[in-house]
């Protein structure tokens, strides 16, 4: 059942960060009002996830910008940050020598990870711990991790707040017991880290060869005990509670006229200043603003497939997983909380900045496979096909955003180098007109792998149908240049050809078609996704030409 998710649901205001820039207001500081443990959809965990197996096992938190991904130890638990648009590469803007584009981490680039964080709490071994548990908490946004020792219970809390656009990570108890341990910030591409003793602080600042500048930071705050810094790790003795922030960013900016770069942000100020207002704020406050945000939009729907067992209850998500794929029993409740995973991964990943990619928000490492680019052949597609239909129109933005802000680019390379005559998908009238894409696109308004004709109706299908959702007519106006060069750019393609008539026998009519489809002979080094090489033919080409098809009829014709 969908709450409050009307025409009208793309215009409600979001606190949205579209760059990553000093805030301007402070954050709104609304009561604490958490969904009840007994209430709230979660995914329950019995024990810590792998560090190698990170990607399968880390639980995600995010605010569209940031994300992490938390193993949740007891005595080490290792956080693995991203910023959305720390990307490698540029525009790519030329062909190689089958007329198509470089497709690699140099030329296109690819996403990566902004830096590591490990939590290290000597004391707290897994055999000097009992009942731990940990949890996705798809009704709050937030991961917990919880166990006692001594008669004290400790409880970890991670999300990543929009209001403060940062990463916390709370270390409370109830029992009397302290914390005693450190926070290592490392990097991943060999950056330095600097400490800062009397504020708690350890930063770092660094460029990639493309010039993009970014940093990272992280602060503690802390109620008894003492706090300090050295070296790469903040640290913290005998403290009661631990607030640890988290902040870091890029310069890049949503410009084609600016070379997506803003040259007036510097980002180890930006992220030292956040990280600075976020310390100053007591952990229950913070936490409060990042639940009511994440409430605002997970409760827009509601999901009851019926009531699942008690010895279902009574499982771990794991167990649950492998008891469903063995058997027919239905989990009803396992079954809604997979839908409202969907929801929460849109709602963390998809709020204000780049649109989700191909690994989401969240990667283990430099070299994500298919650079965790922008597939325009459905992948970035099937990211936002849920939040219309999921009560959740905002998230869409970001998509738009990214559309328009690449548009551009996409342009000026479809109208000097499609037509290259070692291009076997040019048209072969001579004209070009409008924009298109490749396969892949990156964030610097640049292309690569195979060039996608059809590419454009592809995202145009999607931009349009949000409008189609929503009745928001301030998107249709928006998206109308990208519509209008998609179509321009058909409008060039297009032939007629003279075919049968099957409601008139023997006689024939005029049609519309694509130019041509897929170059006949494969140019080397390119295959298609299953390892058939472009013009091979059978069940792929004819349901992706299918495909095209439908869209360009949807949108042009």
């Amino acid at each position: 059942m969908l709450r409050g998710a009307t025409a009208l649901g793309a215009l409600l205001a979001l606190s949205a960060l579209p760059e990553f820039t000093p805030r301007a207001a402070a954050a709104p500081r609304p009561p604490l009002s958490l969904v009840p443990a007994d209430r709230a959809v979660l995914l329950r965990y019995s024990s810590p996830g792998a560090e190698g197996s990170v990607i399968e096992q880390g639980l995600p938190v995010g605010n569209g910008r940031l994300g992490a991904l938390t193993t949740g130890g007891s005595s080490r638990d290792a956080f693995y940050l991203t910023d959305a648009t720390l990307w490698t590469g540029h525009a790519n803007a030329a062909l190689d020598s089958a007329g198509q584009f470089p497709y690699d981490a140099g030329s296109f680039g690819t996403f990566g990870l902004l830096a590591k964080a490990y939590l290290d709490l000597p004391a707290h071994t897994s055999g000097a711990i009992s009942g731990y548990r940990r949890t996705l908490d798809l009704s709050n946004g937030l991961v917990t991790a919880s166990y006692t020792q001594g008669g004290t219970t400790y409880t970890r809390e991670v999300y990543a707040s929009v209001p403060d656009d940062v990463v916390v990570i709370r270390l409370a108890q109830s029992g009397g017991g302290s914390y005693t341990g450190s926070l290592t910030l490392t990097g991943t591409r060999g950056e330095s880290v600097t400490a800062e003793a009397g504020a708690a602080r350890v930063s770092f600042a660094a460029g990639l060869a493309n010039s993009l500048r970014y940093a990272a930071v992280v602060q503690a705050a802390g109620t008894g005990g003492t706090l300090s810094a050295s070296g790469a790790e903040v640290t913290f003795t005998g403290c009661s509670e631990v607030v640890l922030v988290v902040s870091g960013g890029t310069d890049h900016k949503a410009d084609h006229a600016t070379g997506y770069r803003d040259a007036g942000v510097v980002p180890l100020s930006v992220a030292r200043t956040k990280a600075e207002d976020a310390a100053a704020v007591a952990g229950t406050a913070l936490l409060a603003s990042h639940v009511a945000d994440h409430r605002r939009l997970q409760e827009r729907m509601t999901v009851d497939l019926g009531a699942s067992t008690p010895a279902q209850h009574a499982m771990d998500t794991p167990e649950r997983l492998a008891a469903r794929a063995a058997g027919s029993t239905p989990d009803p409740e396992l079954e809604a909380a997979y839908l409202q995973f969907g929801r929460y991964l849109t709602i963390r990943g998809s709020r204000g900045s780049l649109p989700t990619n191909l690994q989401g928000l969240w990667v283990d490492r430099n070299n994500p496979d298919w650079m965790a680019d922008y597939h325009t052949d459905v992948n970035v597609q099937m990211n936002y096909w849920l939040p219309d239909r999921a009560g959740l129109p905002e998230c869409f933005d970001a998509f738009t955003d990214y559309c328009l802000a690449q548009l551009p680019g996409w342009t000026a390379t479809t109208q000097r180098l499609f037509q290259d005559p070692r291009n076997g998908f040019r048209n072969t009238s001579g004209k070009v007109a409008g924009w298109t894409v490749a396969i892949s696109t990156n964030v610097w308004g640049g292309n690569g792998w195979w060039w996608h004709p059809a590419g454009n109706a592809w995202i145009c299908n999607s931009l349009y149908e949000h409008y189609d959702y929503t009745r928001d007519t301030e998107h249709l106006r928006r998206i109308h240049p990208m519509l209008k060069g998609a179509c321009q750019f058909w409008e060039a393609r297009l032939i007629t050809t003279t075919v049968p008539d099957p409601d008139a026998p023997g006689g024939t009519r005029e049609v519309l078609i694509d130019d041509h489809d897929q170059p006949a002979v494969a140019a080397p080094g390119h295959t298609s996704r299953d390892g058939r090489p472009p013009g091979g033919r059978g069940t792929w080409q004819a349901g992706r030409q299918a495909g095209d098809f439908r869209f360009v009829w949807t949108n042009y014709v």
